[in-house]
């Protein structure tokens, strides 16, 4: 079974991917993680070798220096890359740490193409369950701690808060629509452990349809 987990930045995903591991395994079920910036690691994605030698750090700097449609090209690529991998993933439960939805709205709203938009879309690799992880713009600055990236913010290279803020509220409106429209599921909580409840009690009745289903056709 394949989760994406999306929403925005902020909106602690990562610490949700952890917690999903070591509950995973708690519950027997084999587990594995891949997201977009496992590009850096050679032994995961051979293919993105080239990027030897580049950090994570400096390609969130370029990624707002690029000019559209280059920049949704390389976004696309990273995104649909990603899906790829988690669709050939054969663990029972496979979180794809990240889907288009963020970037697609952030790139709409930066100018991009809507025709080139909806193609990347249309060419990712689907999943079983998309969840979004909801949270305030606020809030998002708040758990940031001052730890924001010009692409965050509307590609302001001085990463100004109150930038970060009105960029945020935007690219979450679009998100929110899309959400709406394909009958996603979404996670508000104040605090990781309520998130991690909610989380776990959407997932428990879809792995076990899914563990019903591999059941039925052995």
């Amino acid at each position: 079974m394949i989760i994406a987990m999306d929403g925005p930045d902020g909106a602690g995903k990562s610490s949700q991917v952890k917690r999903l591991a070591s509950w995973a395994d708690s519950q027997g079920l084999s587990f594995r993680v891949v997201g977009k910036w496992q590009v850096f690691e050679e032994a995961q994605v051979p293919q993105a070798r080239f990027l030897r030698g580049s950090s994570l750090d400096e390609l969130r700097v370029c990624i707002a220096e690029m000019p559209n449609p280059a920049r949704m090209l390389y976004l696309g690529w990273l995104n649909t890359l990603a899906a790829e991998r988690a669709r050939a993933a054969e663990e029972d439960l496979v979180v794809l740490d990240g889907y288009w939805v963020k970037h697609a709205a952030t790139e709409l709203l930066a100018g991009c193409h809507k025709g080139l938009v909806d193609a990347i879309v249309d060419a990712t690799a689907s999943v079983d369950m998309v969840v979004f992880f909801d949270v305030t713009p606020e809030e998002a600055l708040r758990r940031k701690k001052g730890d924001i990236t010009p692409y965050e913010c509307g590609r302001d290279p001085e990463c100004r808060p109150e930038r970060f803020l009105s960029h945020q509220a935007a690219v979450r409106d679009i998100m929110l629509e899309w959400v709406e429209d394909r009958g996603w599921d979404v996670i508000r909580a104040n605090t990781a452990d309520a998130a991690h409840h909610q989380l776990r009690k959407l997932l428990v009745p879809r792995l076990e349809e899914a563990a019903a289903i591999r059941a039925a056709a052995l």
